[in-house]
């Protein structure tokens, strides 16, 4: 069936999310100035690699359809990791890469198996603009950011409001698309900057 090779796909495609989690146990490690500073050469590479992809010189897996003209969604992950780590406390960003890293994961492997649940690929869905996400989606992704946020905060010290706060930041990323001089945002950059951003206002109430 159409949906069971969509999920397998999309569990192919979050299982790259997973590489996120390097962002977290860095600052626990190695601290925010020396994991800025591997993301960096991370997106260093990156550029390079997507460079060549978009001259079609290579091809790199699971890129999807949308993207084959287009910047793919990984450089924008490691980008939006990249300024959450240089921008906010570590306690928040390491919370906000873990929203992005599996809570994106629950939200596409659920949104896989629902139809009209991709509001960004506006090739697809003409009035991506005025969609959201379906509400399942909208609920995993929510209740697993919050999860995210309760099991890390035996670390982070961060308070149950602050965290309530990024969850409801990513997930808004997450659901609503945002679209910028006609051309819509990737996720993947802004789940961790809303995360992050609505945890640092939350902090300061």
């Amino acid at each position: 069936m159409e949906w069971q090779t969509l999920l397998a796909r999309e569990i192919r495609r979050k299982t790259i999310h997973i590489t996120g989690l390097s962002v977290p146990i860095g600052l626990v490690l190695l601290g925010q100035m020396i994991t800025a500073a591997l993301i960096a050469t991370a997106m260093a590479v990156a550029i390079v690699l997507e460079t060549m992809r978009l001259r079609g010189q290579i091809r790199l897996p699971e890129v999807r359809d949308s993207e084959k003209d287009r910047v793919a969604g990984y450089v924008y992950f490691i980008f939006g990791a990249l300024l959450t780590v240089l921008l906010f406390r570590p306690a928040i960003a390491l919370t906000a890469m873990l929203m992005l890293s599996l809570g994106d994961a629950a939200s596409g492997i659920i949104g896989s198996v629902l139809r009209g649940s991709n509001v960004r690929d506006q090739s697809s869905l003409p009035g991506a603009r005025r969609r959201i996400k379906p509400l399942p989606v909208v609920l995993g992704m929510f209740l697993v950011c919050l999860a995210l946020g309760y099991l890390s905060s035996a670390l982070t010290l961060l308070p149950f409001a602050v965290y309530l706060a990024g969850a409801l930041g990513a997930t808004l990323a997450d659901s609503v698309p945002v679209f910028l001089r006609g051309s819509v945002v990737d996720d993947n950059f802004t789940i961790p900057i809303y995360a992050s951003l609505f945890m640092t206002l939350a902090s300061l109430i």
